[in-house]
Parts: C-alpha cells; sequence; structure tokens
C-alpha cells in the first residue's frame, strides 16, 4: 500500500487553467516580471514526494536537477513535477498547467512550443532550459500516445 501522498494534488486545482496564467504572464511586464512570476508559481507549487525523486522519475537533459511523474485516471492524464531549481520548477508549473487533467483528445491540438511563444516566454528561455522543457513535453506526449491505444 501507498503511504505516500498523492503527488497530483495541485494547488491550482484539477484542471489547471491555462488562459488564467496566460493571463498573468502576458500582464507581467518584461522578463523580470514574469521571472518574479515563475518564482511565485515554483514556490505555489507543491514538493514532489521522496518516493517520486529517483532515477526512474528523472528528466534528462536538464541543467537543473528535475522530475516528471506522469499516470492517467479516468481517461485524463495526471502530472507532477519538481526541480531543485525555482526557475525551474516554475517553468514546470507551466508544463503542468498545460497538460496535468486533460484528456488526449483535449490536448491532440494543443503546441506547447507555440504557447510559450503566445506567453512571450521563448525568447527569455536559455538552450539548457528550453531543451529541458522539450524533453518532458516529449515524454509527456509519449505518455499521452501510450494512454490512447
Amino acid at each position: 500500500m501507498n503511504t505516500y501522498p498523492s503527488p497530483f494534488d495541485h494547488p491550482f486545482g484539477t484542471v489547471l487553467d491555462r488562459d488564467a496564467l496566460a493571463e498573468r504572464l502576458t500582464a507581467a511586464a518584461g522578463w523580470e516580471a514574469k521571472n518574479r512570476l515563475l518564482v511565485q508559481l515554483a514556490r505555489e507549487l507543491p514538493a514532489l514526494p521522496d518516493a517520486y525523486r529517483d532515477d526512474e522519475h528523472r528528466v534528462a537533459g536538464c541543467e537543473s536537477t528535475a522530475w516528471l511523474v506522469i499516470d492517467r485516471q479516468a481517461g485524463r492524464l495526471l502530472l507532477a513535477a519538481d526541480s531543485d531549481s525555482r526557475i525551474v520548477k516554475g517553468l514546470l508549473a507551466l508544463l503542468l498547467t498545460a497538460y496535468h487533467g486533460r484528456t488526449p483528445a483535449e490536448l491532440a491540438g494543443f503546441d506547447f512550443e507555440q504557447w510559450l511563444v503566445t506567453l512571450g516566454l521563448q525568447r527569455f528561455l536559455t538552450a539548457s532550459r528550453g531543451n529541458g522543457l522539450r524533453a518532458m513535453a516529449r515524454m509527456i506526449h509519449a505518455a499521452i500516445a501510450e494512454f490512447s491505444h
């Protein structure tokens, strides 16, 4: 029996609101304001239970240490993530907002890269942070494809 708390409990809600987050990021003028918002999101995101901070859930290709847990319940994608870096953890909050709690059908037409451009974040991501986010998005899309079969 798993006695650890669920890693899928998010303070942002069951289905995270992409539009509300997009409004907050769009209103943040400049990288400094966006950076502050990402740090705030990182503070709001609960820590991943130690049981999931292992090599199985560690994301390769990230400059910082990051973990991603992917599951499915009632046809919906469930995600949990954490990092030892506040900025990366804030970026993980974006990833969770983009994908957590949605069905494969709801995600079929979603373009994470374009969403980052729309939010004005693409040009601010360092190469390693961008690569880490893309690696996680690929992991999520692979899981979606697997869940769809």
